[in-house]
């Protein structure tokens, strides 16, 4: 593709982006979503095998209905109430038509069996957009929804997106489809927390995003796709070594970043007392820590039997190009615990 149809595609996907962000009147809203939507879709759809095909398609299917639904919502409002704007109060109804159709383009569960599949269909730089940009407008959305009217529904889906991502991901060996998992079980987390704190979860959603970021990027300048590829890793040891650092602090595990986006929701459900989450909770975060370290095993202590020539370090012009961007991601990765009184700060 002409890079500068790309550049053109990509200036438009993020000011979709931005004036969902900035708008508070709903038709600027879906107009914004269905910008980045339509941009998207080219960036998508230039893929020269049929899964990549097959995957765009789904999406473009998934995400037309829940604009169809959203804008649906939004203009039963109008009719309602008299008004588009996002900042008053709508009815439960109507709140529950326009919540449904965001958790669709989040992929939260049950609403979450086409993002998987998508994901592993396309390469990993669609999926950084896919499982990382395309997911800001939506939580800004519902994060601004839930501050004025708070949806037991919401509540629900984030409490099973805890659960069934965490559990989707034990049975696979594709790594874009555990990356999607993981993704809906930390945005189910993320969404938790904001609901029963009323406050910014942002912080803790930069994190997830980082640590995506990275791992994607890692996995792309190696060619990882599943877990019996992960020993090509070996032949690197610094990618190797930051590879490892992202899976763990994915997971939790402390003194890296993503230990924060384990600790505050579980000290905010504490000092709550919400009973009836930290089970949950606790329960989805053990079990992702489970198959990242079943990653973190096939990667650093494992060597799967293989040509004494695949061990020889090469590196690609697009392994060159993806190096500025690890480096810059890592020190956020592995350095994120010490920003935790920063974090504590939006509380």
């Amino acid at each position: 593709m002409n890079r500068t149809v790309v550049i053109f595609l990509l200036t438009t996907l993020l000011s979709g982006t931005l004036l969902v962000v900035t708008s508070k009147h709903w038709f600027p809203i879906w107009l914004g979503l269905e910008l980045s939507t339509l941009s998207l879709l080219p960036i998508l759809s230039f893929n020269t095998w049929s899964r990549g095909t097959e995957a765009t398609l789904k999406y473009f299917l998934v995400q037309a209905f829940s604009a169809a639904l959203l804008l649906n919502g939004a203009t039963l409002n109008l009719w309602i109430s008299g008004n588009w704007e996002i900042t008053l109060p709508s009815e439960p109804v109507v709140h529950s038509i326009i919540t449904l159709a965001l958790v669709i383009k989040l992929g939260l569960a049950p609403c979450h069996f086409w993002f998987p599949d998508v994901l592993s269909g396309l390469t990993f730089n669609n999926g950084i957009i896919i499982a990382c940009w395309q997911k800001i407008a939506p939580l800004f959305l519902i994060a601004n929804l839930n501050s004025i009217i708070v949806s037991e529904l919401i509540i629900i889906c984030s409490t099973l997106s805890v659960i069934i991502g965490a559990w989707g991901g034990l049975n696979q060996i594709s790594i874009r489809k555990i990356l999607a998992y993981s993704s809906i079980g930390h945005i189910g987390m993320d969404l938790l927390h904001h609901v029963f704190l009323h406050s910014n979860s942002h912080p803790l959603i930069c994190i997830l995003y980082i640590n995506n970021t990275l791992i994607f990027c890692i996995c792309n300048a190696n060619s990882l796709y599943s877990l019996s590829s992960l020993s090509k890793i070996n032949s690197n040891p610094t990618s190797a070594i930051l590879f490892t650092m992202a899976l763990l602090s994915l997971g939790g595990l402390p003194p890296l970043g993503g230990f924060i986006n384990k600790l505050v929701p579980l000290s905010i459900f504490t000092l709550n007392n919400n009973l009836f989450i930290i089970p949950f909770f606790i329960i989805g975060s053990l079990i992702s820590l489970y198959f990242y370290l079943r990653i973190t095993f096939n990667t650093s202590l494992t060597l799967f039997p293989q040509n004494s020539l695949s061990l020889l370090p090469t590196r690609s012009t697009d392994q060159a190009k993806q190096i500025l961007i690890i480096s810059a991601l890592s020190p956020l990765t592995i350095w994120g615990l010490l920003l935790i009184p920063t974090f504590y700060l939006f509380i």
